[in-house]
């Protein structure tokens, strides 16, 4: 049990006369409460009224911190952990919040130290560790971040964060130490679909065509199906993996680009490809200038799903070119198509969030690995 879930559960069994206005506005706040302003305005009467009901004071920190007044709210934590008698687990509380105070105000320093001593008082409590781990991948501090997920035992996390370590390494010209990170990555977790294109990105800039068929075949089959496209879709990214995705290819890669092309469609078609890698394959053939073998591709694309609008898409362009078309209609018909092609393809299976570049975590809810492709223009 967290030490959180401790201060909880001794909150709901301690027999101290409570304000009745403060659970007032506890129950305003936990239905919603529109202004908060006003929930502090009345926390505020309640804390004068009991002053040694301690939960009041951390309520009204967490509001003065929703409302930005960071250093309100630091004052409201320090005045708990320093008055005699207090609870250790309650002082640990009070340590938890005051850091979270201090994240949320970009002191990251403090931020720390206000964790460390809470996990001084209740050890490595899944809510400290959780506070640290963001704080250090914040400050870039990706090999820190991983450690605490894996003191979490959080594989997805932990992998994550040594692929964005291996990067930098990778950035810094250290490719040995990049390569044993993103092993130790994918050992810890051989589903790591960042880990997994990160090595197959750095084998097609260093034009190791071989090594590159091994792991993509490798990939494909560790990779869940339904992630697969995130490696074709950050393999077309002319960027780094954890960066800005571009929303679109240029058609002349050269032949080098080529080649590594034609090997990730030879193996995406023994792989018993899904609806989605259908239509990459499609993608990849059209940028190897083989529209013929692309048409056929989009075709299987539609038989699995009539309404893949992407596909849809890049049939009719492929279409359009074999028409006789009037300049000023070509010229309406290329507007709306560049319009189509701006629609965000990427969306976020937990909450709805749309983009136009792949993520590994959700910028909206947070949730890990849960991208998915918009097949149909009413995900």
């Amino acid at each position: 049990m967290s030490f959180l879930n401790l201060f909880r559960k001794k909150k709901a069994t301690a027999s101290v006369n409570r304000a009745p206005s403060y659970l007032s506005g506890i129950a305003k706040t936990e239905t919603g409460l529109a202004d908060t302003r006003a929930a502090i305005d009345e926390l505020s009467k309640a804390v004068k009224d009991t002053p040694e009901a301690v939960e009041i004071y951390l309520a009204l920190g967490n509001l003065y911190r929703s409302q930005g007044e960071i250093e309100r709210a630091a004052q409201i934590r320090n005045s708990l952990i320093v008055r005699p008698g207090l609870a250790p687990v309650t002082k640990a509380r009070a340590l938890y919040e005051l850091g979270r105070d201090f994240s949320r105000g970009g002191f990251l320093d403090r931020a720390v130290s206000a964790f460390e001593k809470a996990r001084a008082i209740v050890g490595d409590s899944p809510e400290i560790l959780t506070e640290l781990a963001e704080i250090e991948a914040r400050g870039r501090e990706f090999e820190k971040a991983a450690h605490y997920h894996a003191k979490l035992d959080q594989p997805v996390q932990e992998a994550h964060y040594l692929a964005r370590c291996a990067e930098d390494y990778f950035s810094d010209g250290d490719d040995a130490t990049a390569y044993r990170i993103l092993k130790k990555a994918i050992d810890i977790y051989p589903s790591s679909t960042e880990s997994w294109l990160l090595v197959l990105s750095r084998l097609k800039k260093d034009n190791k065509l071989d090594d590159f068929r091994e792991k993509f075949r490798e990939a494909l089959q560790k990779v869940p199906n339904h992630l697969r496209f995130v490696l074709v879709e950050g393999l077309l990214a002319e960027s780094t993996i954890f960066g800005d995705t571009p929303t679109s290819v240029a058609v002349s890669d050269g032949e080098k680009n080529i080649s590594f092309y034609e090997v990730m469609v030879e193996e995406i078609e023994s792989s018993d490809p899904d609806v989605s890698m259908h239509y990459y394959g499609a993608r990849l053939l059209q940028l190897c200038n083989n529209q013929e073998e692309a048409s056929v591709w989009l075709e299987k694309t539609l038989i699995l799903n009539q309404n893949f609008w992407l596909a849809r898409l890049e049939l009719f362009n492929l279409a359009q070119d074999q028409q006789q078309l009037t300049p000023s209609f070509k010229n309406q018909l290329d507007f709306f198509v560049n319009i189509a092609h701006k629609i965000k393809k990427f969306t976020c299976s937990s909450c709805g969030f749309k983009r136009d570049r792949i993520f590994f975590v959700c910028p909206r809810c947070r949730s890990w690995h849960s991208i998915t492709f918009r097949k149909e223009l009413n995900q």
